[in-house]
């Protein structure tokens, strides 16, 4: 059985640690911390918050669909998607965003997918999220 949901907004990719030399810690960036929790919120409206497989391995496809930059000619009506994020940085806040959710930690992805699909003419940005239970 597979559960699914979409979360609208843009698609942003996870970005490293950062180290505050001020304060001597080491800190998420908002953004990444802002998308995970976007894809949780999704999730649970659509799903509800029950943990919905918490034990064994699961199945997670995630599909990103990114509109064409405003500056793009008229002429140019998709393109592919090979600029940043990277596809394995647009998976872990999805990842994260679902541990607790879906599952009850993101050790028991054992097959992920991640595609990136033509940038097209479109309003937003969109990720699709998949997962089954294997």
């Amino acid at each position: 059985m597979s559960w699914e949901a979409d979360v609208p907004g843009d698609v942003v990719g996870a970005a490293r640690p950062r180290y505050d030399r001020r304060s001597g810690r080491t800190y998420v960036p908002t953004r990444t911390t802002d998308a995970a929790r976007r894809v949780a919120d999704a999730w649970a409206a659509a799903h509800g918050t029950a943990c919905l497989f918490p034990e064994g391995p699961v199945a997670v496809e995630v599909h990103a669909y990114r509109p064409l930059p405003a500056s793009a000619p008229a002429r140019v009506v998709a393109e592919p998607d090979c600029h940043r994020p990277d596809a394995d940085n647009v998976a872990k806040p999805a990842l994260d965003g679902l541990t607790g959710l879906a599952y009850a930690d993101d050790a028991q992805v054992v097959w992920l997918l991640v595609h990136k699909h033509d940038r097209t003419r479109r309003d937003g940005g969109l990720l699709h999220i998949k997962v089954d239970k294997l």
